[in-house]
């Protein structure tokens, strides 16, 4: 496996953070150099046998398998091979360095701590992640070049691109981590068990963000909350979100005063985000809940502070709105004041858990953010399935999609609650989040204000269809 090092890391990271406040982020992606590796020869083992050889006749292995070594791997192992679909020139580019970082670092932490069963490693190389450009038909292209090569997506980006490709996973068997969390997607890992999200939806979060602030808000000298207003990208994670602010607002005896749509920066929005600050302005709130990207949350947070003050209200935002290059902003001293809160569905990246240790440690010096948080959290099912269906002796895609459809309590070393994926998406579905205060002391600028819980709407919630449409 081509390990992604420090200084490569590094280098990446920095042109991420100075596009992350020219682009839109709903959604998260990744990129990768284009390079090309192939696998080393096997190191011979007796007659004619090598010991990879010897070993996978014990276990069935089928496409995306083999006997030789990962590229870079150890010489006494097969290997495991995994594809990207991301999007490497779309709207969502910019994040790409931190997931790919993530996931490549966390199967190098896997394949140095005994890979799968202790006789494969597992290995993405840069051949196999795919730009789907952030549309559907080009995704499900990208998917159909690599479906015969590998035995799953590490990363399928985007609601519309994951769905768009379901009929072919399904008919494939490839398993799948959706880079995205709309709540839909927990039935689709119920009913098939191909798709392995992580993380609790977008619907859940917003529910639980409303939840807290009721009894935060008061807490720190404000009103009483009454009324409420949205913000939102117009598009699964936009609306799915908002579902569950206006589910806890009815549950909570409150008003959702406006929901109001807001276009990308990268789709042609406007940078300084004038109408949403005007709505903020004109038809004053006690809680605005944000639903964007980086982009847009900038001028919106700044903009209030601006015109409002004092007066200004809290501001939550949905969990991709963050990246601690917004503290290089002109917005900077908006978000220093205490107005803005993040809710998500991970810790930061300074919170304490055995994998936010392991991760910082694999990554070394970088400015940590979410997304390569994201792209580590992501690999934890991946791993489980890989490794259950090799103790069950059959890592073909078929063995490997019957492996995924039996996962329960997949551990994520503290990172966020465990969760299964076998069983009713009301009983499985993750329901847990947290929220995070700006804190300049902090590696990415944001540290707990409440660590992970389930509000009194989420957990009352009857989870029997996605919450919005795709």
């Amino acid at each position: 496996m081509r390990r992604y090092t420090k200084v490569v890391i590094v280098i990446a990271v920095f042109a991420m953070l100075a596009a992350a406040c020219t682009q839109g982020g709903g959604e998260t992606t990744t990129t990768a150099a284009p390079t090309t590796t192939a696998p080393t020869a096997t190191t011979a083992a007796g007659e004619g046998t090598t010991t990879t050889e010897a070993m996978m006749e014990a276990v069935k292995t089928g496409v995306g398998i083999t006997s030789e070594p990962c590229p870079d791997g150890n010489p006494d192992r097969g290997c495991i091979y995994l594809a990207i679909i991301d999007d490497e020139t779309g709207p969502f580019a910019a994040t790409a360095p931190a997931l790919v970082g993530g996931q490549k670092a966390f199967w190098a932490v896997t394949n140095a701590e005994g890979g799968i069963g202790g006789e494969f490693d597992v290995a993405i190389p840069d051949e196999f992640v795919k730009d789907g450009q952030y549309k559907p038909d080009v995704t499900v292209q990208q998917y159909t070049q690599v479906a015969d090569e590998v035995v799953g997506l590490a990363m399928l980006l985007g609601t519309p691109q994951g769905i768009a490709t379901l009929d072919s996973l399904n008919a494939d068997n490839t398993i799948a981590a959706p880079m995205t969390w709309w709540s839909g997607w927990t039935f689709e890992s119920v009913d098939h068990g191909l798709v392995l999200e992580f993380g609790t939806s977008y619907c859940f979060e917003g529910m639980n963000a409303l939840d807290w602030a009721v009894g935060a808000v008061p807490a720190a000298g404000r009103d009483a909350v009454a009324k409420v207003g949205i913000l939102k990208f117009p598009t699964d994670y936009g609306n799915d979100y908002a579902v569950g602010v206006n589910e806890a607002a009815a549950a909570n005896g409150l008003e959702v005063a406006w929901e109001v749509p807001i276009i990308p920066v990268s789709a042609g929005g406007d940078p300084t985000q004038a109408e949403a600050v005007a709505q903020v302005v004109s038809d004053p709130v006690d809680v605005v809940f944000v639903v964007s990207g980086p982009s847009e949350l900038a001028p919106i947070v700044g903009g209030a502070a601006q015109q409002l003050g004092a007066d200004a209200p809290i501001i939550i935002g949905a969990a991709p709105t963050w990246n601690p290059g917004l503290m290089q902003t002109a917005a900077a001293p908006a978000f220093e004041s205490g107005i803005y809160f993040q809710s998500a569905f991970t810790g930061p990246w300074d919170y304490d858990s055995v994998g936010h240790e392991k991760m910082r440690t694999a990554l070394g010096d970088v400015p940590g953010n979410f997304f390569f948080v994201a792209g580590w959290e992501s690999q934890y099912a991946i791993r489980a399935a890989l490794q259950a269906a090799y103790e069950a002796g059959d890592l073909t895609k078929a063995g490997i999609a019957a492996a995924a459809r039996s996962l329960a309590n997949v551990d994520y070393d503290g990172m966020m609650p465990s969760r299964s994926f076998a069983g009713d998406p009301n009983d499985v579905a993750p329901r847990e989040t947290l929220i995070a205060k700006v804190d300049t002391s902090a590696t990415d600028f944001t540290s707990v204000a409440q660590d992970f819980f389930v509000g009194p709407t989420a957990k009352a919630y009857n989870f029997t269809e996605p919450c919005a449409a795709p």
